[in-house]
């Protein structure tokens, strides 16, 4: 029965040690709206920077992702990141606009294509560790009686991408 379950397990190509990926997308990984390019170092290890857009300016990540093997589709997966995760922008206080720097954590689903074995949809959550710094700004911020309307960073963040096998 051991070993029967042993190789029921799937070895989806998106998670193969060798390859690659590239993907476009919305959160941290991908540099808050961006491309994510990864390599796959080991089995179910990838390694990936990701470059975009955020609401301050460019962000960036690079960071590692572990996926799990699965029967079906759909595979778990956890991350840990350092870059880009979180941003001020305030309208007309051109000097208040700055990203910070950090690191991040997170846990998703890789859902692998059954049209084009290597693609797949990345849904996940992330838990940015916002440093000091941004807190002290953002409470300064708050302060400051020409701003009104700032609202509250949310804790933890969303991701959603398309990612094709190079």
């Amino acid at each position: 029965m051991l070993s029967f379950s042993a190789f029921s397990q799937k070895d989806h190509l998106s998670s193969q040690a060798g390859r690659a990926n590239v993907g476009i997308g919305v959160g941290l990984p991908y540099g808050g709206i961006g491309l994510r390019m990864g390599t796959n170092v080991a089995k179910g290890v990838n390694l990936f920077g990701g470059v975009g857009y955020q609401i301050a300016d460019i962000g960036y990540n690079l960071g590692i992702i572990k996926d799990f093997e699965s029967k079906g589709m759909a595979q778990f997966y956890l991350s840990g990141m350092v870059g880009t995760n979180a941003a001020i922008k305030i309208d007309g206080l051109p000097q208040s606009s700055k990203t910070y720097f950090g690191p991040s954590l997170g846990t998703g689903i890789k859902l692998n294509s059954n049209r084009k074995e290597g693609n797949f949809w990345d849904m996940g959550i992330i838990i940015p560790i916002r440093s000091s710094v941004y807190k002290s700004d953002l409470n300064g911020l708050k302060q400051d009686a020409r701003i009104t309307g700032l609202t509250e960073p949310w804790p933890v963040l969303l991701v959603f991408a398309y990612n094709f096998n190079l």
